[in-house]
């Protein structure tokens, strides 16, 4: 195929994937997708407020910096920085050194929600309606790329971005727990 050729297929296709939705079966989500482990400790019995948990912590500061490095691993295969950053799945799955309980309902409620939030602001990703059992727990994912463009400079430079999870204390808490809850997230990063 000459030159001039495959430049004109590349602009068509480059032409078709900006006409795509943000959907996930369209040309513009070609990109790098790849898994971001974090873990999330403060699910204690002192830790419960107005009934409720509310943990969070930021991507970047997990041991290893996962998150750090799936961009890395994304601007590597893409040829530049993303131009957007999707949560395609969400699971959670119980730590094996947590005390005092061996599955999600027995210290947390219902609904629940995981969400990502910036300096500036917060984005519901997904939710589950009653976690069970010790996991992995599939988180239902609501979050889009318009709904998620209140973050996307921050998920883009991997600044500041916290992944937490809200969610009303089961109704009989055990007395003593320390539930540790590893939190592993696929991200999409698009090109277009």
């Amino acid at each position: 195929m000459s030159m001039t050729r495959r430049a004109l297929v590349f602009g068509a296709l480059l032409l078709v994937a900006g006409c795509g939705g943000s959907g996930s079966n369209d040309l513009n989500t070609v990109g790098y997708s790849g898994p971001v482990s974090i873990r999330l400790d403060k699910f204690k019995d002192d830790e419960v407020r107005n009934g409720a948990f509310d943990v969070d912590k930021n991507l970047s500061t997990e041991t290893g910096n996962p998150y750090g490095a799936f961009l890395n691993a994304a601007r590597g295969a893409l040829g530049r920085a993303p131009a957007a950053v999707l949560v395609d799945r969400v699971t959670l799955t119980l730590g094996s050194d947590t005390t005092g309980v061996t599955a999600f309902e027995q210290f947390m409620g219902s609904p629940m929600t995981l969400y990502l939030a910036s300096s500036s602001a917060t984005v519901n990703v997904g939710t589950v309606t009653q976690p069970m059992g010790p996991g992995p727990v599939e988180v239902t994912i609501t979050a889009t790329r318009d709904t998620l463009a209140p973050i996307q400079a921050a998920l883009t430079s991997g600044g500041g971005v916290k992944v937490g999870i809200r969610v009303p204390a089961a109704a009989a808490l055990p007395r003593r727990f320390d539930a540790r809850v590893s939190v592993v997230l696929y991200f999409r990063a698009l090109a277009v």
